[in-house]
């Protein structure tokens, strides 16, 4: 069973970089002088000290690999700032470890798109992975606050003003609504509408009209 390279080297999982390399040092210069001793000992310092190497290894690739993600989510958020959704959207896209984070600024390019039922669904799956992060919680209570506040006075755009026209976008809220409120007669007026197409055309999809 791999073992987790923090707790190889006596370390939290939130260390950094300098302390990992701290621990490794002190672990390495301990072990090495007990390599040269005959016998058991001798055995277990030389398989310690290569269980070190192999933890230090993995514990500074892990913090490497983080490093890059974090920087990648706030070039997320600068160009979610500057507007430009589809760049945002491109770096999200490169990202191949899809954590809360991930799915909170997947979120955020939703809802600035006005797509407020994806949104919520991202942010949701964001709690769900990390149930204790204020920030996300606090995100979807003003989102609801929102949706809730566009409800009473008409609808909610992307940026949680009322908005009214044609243009208007329905809040995640009013999607599953509108999905519900779909009846059989919608059906029917959509196949009589295509019998009269393809009768103009020459044909005849519902032979008794």
């Amino acid at each position: 069973m791999h073992k987790d390279p923090f707790v190889v080297l006596g370390l939290e999982k939130g260390a950094t970089q300098s302390e990992v390399q701290d621990a490794y040092e002190r672990l390495r210069e301990e072990y090495r002088s007990r390599i040269h001793i005959e016998g058991d000992e001798g055995k277990k310092a030389a398989k310690k000290l290569a269980e070190i190497e192999d933890a230090y290894r993995d514990a500074m690739e892990q913090l490497s690999e983080g490093s890059e993600v974090k920087d990648v989510y706030a070039h997320v958020a600068e160009l979610l700032k500057k507007g430009d959704l589809d760049g945002a959207q491109s770096a999200l896209d490169n990202v191949s470890e899809r954590d809360a984070e991930w799915h909170y600024y997947q979120s955020a390019v939703y809802h600035s798109k006005g797509w407020n039922y994806e949104a919520k669904a991202q942010l949701d799956m964001a709690i769900n992975m990390d149930p204790d992060n204020q920030k996300y919680k606090d995100t979807l209570a003003r989102m609801k606050r929102r949706e809730e506040g566009g409800s009473a006075s008409g609808t909610t755009s992307a940026a949680g003003d009322t908005t009214a026209g044609s243009g208007q976008q329905r809040s995640y809220d009013a999607y599953d609504d509108y999905t519900r409120r779909r009846t059989a007669s919608d059906c029917c007026t959509s196949l009589i509408c295509a019998d009269c197409c393809c009768e103009c055309m020459g044909g005849d999809l519902i032979r008794c009209c």
